[in-house]
């Protein structure tokens, strides 16, 4: 390895003998687990970034998911907290689904927590004996259009989180077509070379 203290895409490319655009689609799908300086086109790498690009090559070379890669990394390298804060940069962090499905059920958990309170809340102010006068019928038809307004959001919510899975499953079948097309691609490749030998020869 090189004894530059940090390196370009290009660089790593060339040592890892990979495409440049392959380790650039790499350093945004798992920046998370890659070590680096600088944002933009002035982000560099730490010379140990060459090793966790090394990893995803070879898992992905095995015929793993972006997933699985993703899983594997989570487990045999450190989270980078600057990738994980970089929040203007080309492509957004792509957050491990195992780690993010505890975090969608407690914010789920939490909003119905507080729509319970606020509804509980509402219900007691319109509670037949706590509106005296004529003067409160308009504060209790605002407090009606907020429980209602409470309700449909909390149905857009879960009409959201079902869109979610479901696009969660397409990303899953996308990448397994992912890694068959990259399969057959090398496939094809060493076809082609072959048959260019023989022509050769």
């Amino acid at each position: 390895m090189t004894g530059k203290k940090v390196l370009s895409v290009a660089e790593i490319a060339r040592e890892l003998e990979l495409p440049e655009s392959t380790v650039h689609y790499w350093k945004n799908r798992f920046a998370q687990h890659l070590p680096s300086v600088g944002r933009g086109r002035q982000k560099r790498f730490k010379p140990e970034a060459v090793e966790v690009f090394a990893t995803i090559s070879r898992l992905l070379k095995e015929g793993h998911t972006a997933r699985d890669v993703m899983d594997q990394l989570s487990q045999a390298y450190p989270l980078q907290a600057d990738a994980m804060m970089e929040g203007s940069g080309a492509a957004p962090v792509v957050m491990n689904g195992n780690a993010m499905e505890p975090a969608m059920k407690m914010a789920a958990a939490i909003g119905m927590e507080i729509a319970k309170s606020v509804g509980e809340g509402i219900r007691s102010v319109l509670a037949p004996d706590a509106l005296g006068g004529p003067d409160m019928s308009e504060v209790k038809q605002g407090l009606e259009d907020v429980a209602l307004r409470i309700t449909a959001q909390t149905e857009e919510t879960l009409v959201l989180k079902s869109e979610n899975e479901l696009l969660k499953d397409k990303l899953k079948i996308m990448e397994a077509e992912m890694v068959r097309l990259r399969k057959d691609r090398r496939e094809m490749e060493k076809y082609l070379l072959d048959k260019i030998k023989a022509v050769a020869i």
